[in-house]
């Protein structure tokens, strides 16, 4: 589906290939201190819902979401860098939301507590705080608190 940002930036979303593991993994260790692994990653685009935003036919973001009786949780979200503050991610999660409310009611994350454009990201899309994981994440000082976030998902009718 083409979706333009307010910069107009001209977008594609789609449902991600296994052919694109190779992008889906520079992105990864690109966006993230503590990137997935590329078995992992390659594992995720074969267990779980995966769709990948582009630009001029390059993958810029992905995005990984298990659903289980009605719940969904973001496995992974990831915008490149170079796109990162242009409204790809507010874009690329709105059309997410589309998608994942076809499939579940509620949809749940986890996001580093020190990530304050992901959290304000996350929030601009409708999700609220409601717990706390206390040392969830690997740091380079030790370990890092997790905020959880949810929302409740309808789907258009």
């Amino acid at each position: 589906m083409s979706l333009v940002t307010a910069k107009q930036l001209p977008l594609v979303a789609s449902p991600l290939p296994e052919e694109a593991l190779d992008a889906v993994h520079q992105l990864e260790t690109r966006a993230h201190s503590h990137p997935w692994s590329r078995s992992l990653l390659e594992s995720g685009l074969s267990r779980y819902h995966c769709w990948g935003i582009q630009t001029n036919e390059q993958w810029i973001g992905f995005a990984i979401v298990s659903v289980v009786v009605g719940e969904a949780e973001l496995l992974d979200f990831v915008v490149s860098p170079d796109y990162q503050g242009q409204g790809v991610g507010g874009c690329f999660m709105d059309w997410l939301l589309e998608q994942v409310a076809t499939l579940a009611d509620r949809f749940y994350l986890e996001v580093r507590a020190s990530n304050a454009p992901a959290i304000a990201l996350y929030q601009n899309a409708g999700f609220v705080e409601v717990g706390l994981r206390p040392d969830y994440y690997p740091a380079a000082k030790g370990r890092e608190d997790a905020v959880l976030m949810a929302m409740e998902l309808f789907a258009a009718s």
